[in-house]
């Protein structure tokens, strides 16, 4: 599996932003969502981070002044962050793409120009699942035991988590269920249908954009791989945060 790696130093702590490469579905479909709520869905190779966006990475990249979160530590996931911060001119996503940390990341992969963003919701859901050992079919992302691989129901607190200290799933990815939610780049849509068949976003009109995973302070049945929420773009607490993606684009 191809890993590619962004260090850095912030104080005298040593960081690293890791991604791992999802092999696509090519041409065997999995299935998004479950029981009548499900749609066959293609995937095209991505990479994924291995963890949720930490505070360290964030600050890095928007400045140490510049750090929305409620509870605070560097090895904490970033939240508190709307989808509007991610997405808009000027915020996370520019500034990142537009710093040495794409082209170095760009550099690994050898295919071209890397683009960071968001997980189109079933890339997001695909990754949680496992990527191609999707067909383990884990209620949470990578066990049945949602205790092995979350923080959840406030279990160890009512508070976010340091990343990345409970089980991975079959791709070595942390906290896909509970910790922090995530946004994806979709818009809501309500019928499971809609989404894509070809593993894109669903784009259009509407203030709703959909969140994945569940957070530190939800039930197990929120921390599912398959749960959907949906939530206005402007919206921030607490318990959201997100993940990075990297498209893989041809020169």
């Amino acid at each position: 599996m191809m890993t590619i790696r962004y260090r850095w130093q912030l104080g005298d702590a040593d960081h690293v932003l890791e991604m791992v490469r999802v092999e696509g579905t090519n041409g065997r479909p999995y299935v998004l969502g479950d029981g009548t709520e499900s749609r066959s869905v293609e995937v095209t190779d991505f990479f994924v981070a291995t963890v949720p966006m930490t505070q360290a990475l964030w600050t890095h990249v928007m400045g140490a002044d510049n750090n929305p979160s409620v509870n605070r530590g560097m090895a904490l996931p970033l939240e508190n962050v709307s989808w509007d911060d991610i997405m808009r001119p000027g915020g996370f996503l520019h500034r990142i793409n537009a710093s040495g940390i794409r082209t170095e990341m760009s550099a690994q992969t050898s295919l071209g120009r890397a683009a960071f963003r968001l997980p189109s919701e079933s890339e997001w859901e695909y990754a949680a699942r496992g990527g191609p050992r999707w067909r383990d079919g884990f209620h949470f992302s990578g066990s049945n035991n949602i205790d092995a691989v979350a923080w959840y129901d406030r279990k160890g607190g009512d508070h976010t988590h340091a990343v990345a200290l409970k089980t991975p799933n079959q791709l070595g990815i942390y906290d896909m269920s509970g910790n922090v939610w995530e946004w994806c780049q979709d818009v809501y849509r309500q019928d499971v249908k809609e989404i894509p068949a070809d593993g894109r976003a669903l784009v259009g009109d509407g203030a709703e954009r959909v969140l994945r995973g569940g957070c530190f302070h939800n039930w197990a049945m929120h921390c599912t791989v398959s749960k959907r929420y949906q939530i206005e773009r402007l919206y921030h607490d607490g318990c959201i945060g997100f993940r990075l993606v990297v498209s893989v684009e041809e020169l």
